[in-house]
Parts: C-alpha cells; structure tokens; sequence
C-alpha cells in the first residue's frame, strides 16, 4: 500500500466518522427539542397530502402480504374491523373487498378527505374519520380486529404514547379481539443508541424528563426502529398477547390477542 493509499482511506475514515457523529448529533436535537404538539406538526407537514398512499393504484393494491397472511388465519371472517392510522384508506378498501366491515380513522386531514371520497367512488359504506395524532376518535360499538396501518406505529414516539394509544383502542375491541402491528426493526449502530442518548440529554438541559430509547430516530420525521424484547414488552404493557410474529428485511409485524 503506498503512501497517498494510506492518505486516501485515512481521510475517508475521517470524514465517515464526522459525518457519522454530525448526523447523530443533529437528529439528536431535533428529536429531544421540540415538544409532542411540534413535532406532530411536523410529521403531518412531512407527508403533506400523502400521495404516495392516496393513489388510486396504491389504494387498490389490496393486503401486504404480511396482513393477507394474518388477515386469512387470524381475523373472523365476515366481522368488524378498525383500522388506525388508516393513511387513504388501503386496508379498509381490502379489508372491504375481503368481506369484512371495515371503519378507520387518521391524522392527516389530507388522507382522511381523499379516503373518505375513494371509499365512496368505489361504493364502500366504512365510516372513515379524522383524529389528532396518537388519540382515538369517538367510535361505535366494539370490534373483532385491528389493524395499526403500515408506518403508523413506527411514527408515534416516545414510547408511552404508543402504549396509551394501545390502551385506548382495546377500549373498543372485543375480548380475544386479534390486532396486527408493523413496523421497522433497529439497525445494530451506534447512531441507534447515540441519537436517543443525544435526545435525552437535549430534554435534561431543558428541564424535562428524558423518555426516549435505543431505536429512537429523526430522519426527517420521529421514527422509531424496534428490537423484538422492545415490542414484545410493549404490546404486554398494553394489554396484549402476541401469538405470531413475521419479519422480513428491515421490517415487521405482529399479531396479538385483546386479552
């Protein structure tokens, strides 16, 4: 190896481990600074109107394959299901299709007002609602099923809101009730322990309680990258009980009992 080689590689390892410490240090400040009401404002800026999950052809792509496979061997057919953090409507307008009676609701007023005229054009009478981020809107009668909407769970941070947000809809699920959650798994990287560390200690200097964990990220938006010990903990907090999981690539899901 000569001379200038070393140099080469040397500067690039430099500027990795910058780069790298910059990153964790910039989306640790800007995960710990703001307060919930700011950094739910900034989520729902950061869709905008959700195009990517309001297309017709999105809307009309039917199940995951992940929620066709918990749908089929978990969910009574024929019965009423919820859909939270229902984006435009997908799940709803398979679920539907599926022979399900399907209601949901979003935060995203965008999503919600093209959901709502998708669901008529194609003649589904599911009721699709508004509500503020992590809250459950007013809802009749029980369900048999749940389904969190892909991305959903993975965008409510810190973590005690996304147990409350659990706990608040087993309010309106039946006993045995089956409930699918998916998510994104956490990277091994120091930038997934070192951005939550940062986030704390922004929260500490600001006189507030640190409360966020290994897994709790900013690209661009609060996001948060689960391990299983993490999820597992959390759906019993709630009140749960897993009975299946699946994982592919960097993502999740997992099925669980209302107990």
């Amino acid at each position: 190896m000569t001379i200038l080689s070393r140099a080469v590689l040397s500067i690039y390892r430099i500027f990795h481990f910058l780069h790298a410490g910059t990153q964790i240090v910039v989306e640790g400040i800007l995960l710990g600074l703001p307060g919930d009401q700011t950094a739910d404002a900034t989520t729902e800026q950061s869709y905008g109107a959700g195009s990517s999950y309001t297309n017709d052809g999105y809307l009309d792509s039917g199940f995951q394959f992940w929620e066709q496979l918990a749908v089929q061997k978990h969910f009574k057919a024929g019965t009423r299901v919820l859909v939270a953090a229902a984006g435009g409507g997908r799940e709803m307008i398979a679920l539907s299709r599926a022979g399900f009676r399907a209601d949901g609701f979003d935060c995203s007023r965008a999503m919600v007002e093209t959901g709502v005229r998708a669901l008529a054009a194609r003649g589904i009478s599911g009721r699709f609602t508004w509500a503020p981020p992590c809250q459950v809107p007013a809802l009749e009668g029980t369900y048999d099923g749940l389904i969190v909407g892909w991305n959903g769970y993975t965008y409510i941070l810190p973590r005690a809101r996304r147990i409350a947000f659990l706990r608040a809809l087993r309010a309106h699920l039946e006993p045995g009730a089956a409930i699918l959650i998916s998510g994104a798994w956490s990277p091994a990287s120091p930038s997934v322990i070192w951005t939550a560390k940062v986030a704390n200690a922004v929260r500490i200097c600001t006189f507030r309680k640190p409360e966020f964990e290994t897994g709790d990220a900013f690209p661009g938006r609060r996001r948060k990258g689960f391990s299983r010990g993490q999820i597992d903990r959390e759906v019993a907090e709630a009140g749960l009980s897993v009975i299946e999981n699946y994982r592919w690539g960097p993502f999740f899901a997992v099925v669980c009992r209302n107990l």
